[in-house]
């Protein structure tokens, strides 16, 4: 087993007192200066044991947009707690205080993140895939008796950039950022393209969804398989988490392609052979996900007068509009990774190559990257 997620040195306590407030509220006692450790993520957070015994994860929702946040992580905590299905574990939740945007959770001591366990040959394979596709599809069949609590779908990109970045977010952007949109606004087949993929998404059933959906959200332990981080709850296309969770594998899959050897110099033809590769060898994961996904929503019944209505199936033109989801997934991690880079690199822009493939041709390759049978 890979170890234990990376521990930091948590933020001061007394600069945010409403944290031990909160737990002695709660009647779970306080947090000590002395044991506490933080977990790498956008979200201030804290670890530890409380002076009654009890072992919590508690993080602040940051930034200008934390109470929309906390607001669907909200969303989902009541939704699970009155119709949560098996399926879908998650760490729980013991509280929450939407002033101080804070979330109390029951801490699992020595998991394991699903990307820290993936960077192992033998970790997040197959049987874990298969999981992970059963518990998607056990969230997108949530019921919710109120939708209008559960925030609807937004797009998955913001579409006016594909014309042009506003001002503050180019006075922002580092120069691989700049290059890595000016891909993307260049290219009118693309830019088209992801217009048609918004407008169609917009047009299916939406269902619970997580939106956010990467292997960095799983943790693992004692056996169990656990989906965390539901501030991007809402009602979606599924295929976007589906999306995600593909894109994530393609992503790894292109990071493998790149030489360990920094004196390797590769044609790019060189380059495109082994990313094909290396997405074909992490295709039975792929395929493992999309079949425990199916096999899971044909498991679901309807459940009367419970909107988005629930298929045994997934509807016809699922499994393409996921491709296309896991082809812009390639644009997005480019773009996150351009955030920190001074040029976009050759194996960036050969990943860029793919992920506009893929969205400009997602019915045709379903079944090249593991989405085969019907839908």
């Amino acid at each position: 087993m890979p170890p234990a997620r990376t521990e930091l040195l948590a933020a001061d306590l007394s600069q945010t007192p409403q944290v031990n407030a909160l737990l002695t509220d709660l009647g779970l006692g306080c947090l000590t200066p002395t044991g506490v450790v933080s977990y790498p993520g956008r979200n201030k957070n804290w670890a530890g044991a409380t002076s009654g015994g009890h072992q919590v994860f508690v993080k602040q929702l940051d930034g200008r947009n934390g109470q929309e946040r906390l607001a669907r992580a909200v969303a989902y905590e009541r939704t699970r707690a009155v119709h949560g299905s098996e399926l879908v574990l998650s760490p729980r939740c013991l509280g929450w205080d939407e002033s101080a945007r804070l979330m109390v959770f029951e801490l699992l001591p020595d998991a394991t993140s699903g990307s820290d366990c993936a960077d192992r040959d033998d970790g997040f394979g197959p049987d874990w895939c298969d999981r992970a596709g059963r518990m998607t599809a056990a969230t997108h069949h949530l019921p919710t008796d109120q939708p209008e609590q559960v925030e609807p779908t937004t797009s998955f990109l913001p579409l006016t950039h594909l014309e042009a970045l506003p001002l503050h977010t180019f006075a922002q952007a580092s120069r691989a950022e700049l290059e890595a949109w000016a891909l993307l606004q260049h290219d009118h087949e693309i830019t088209d393209a992801l217009n048609r993929l918004d407008s169609l998404s917009a047009r299916v059933p939406r269902r619970p969804s997580h939106t956010d959906l990467r292997l960095d959200q799983f943790l693992i332990r004692g056996g169990q398989l656990y989906l965390t981080d539901w501030e991007e709850f809402r009602r979606a296309d599924p295929a976007r988490d589906i999306g995600s969770f593909v894109g994530e594998w393609l992503h790894r899959a292109v990071l493998a392609a790149v030489p360990q050897d920094t004196a390797t110099r590769l044609t790019p033809g060189g380059a495109m052979a082994r990313m094909t590769a290396e997405i074909e060898r992490v295709r039975p994961r792929i395929q493992a996900f999309w079949q425990g996904y199916r096999a899971a929503s044909a498991g679901f019944h309807p459940v009367p007068d419970t909107p988005p209505p629930h298929d045994r199936q997934p509807e016809a033109g699922l499994a393409a509009r996921a491709a296309a989801f896991a082809g812009w997934h390639l644009y997005d991690r480019l773009l996150a990774g351009a955030s920190q880079s001074a040029r976009l690199g050759a194996f960036s822009r050969a990943a860029a190559g793919i992920g506009r493939n893929i969205v400009l041709r997602a019915d045709h390759f379903t079944a090249a990257i593991g989405l085969e049978g019907t839908s």
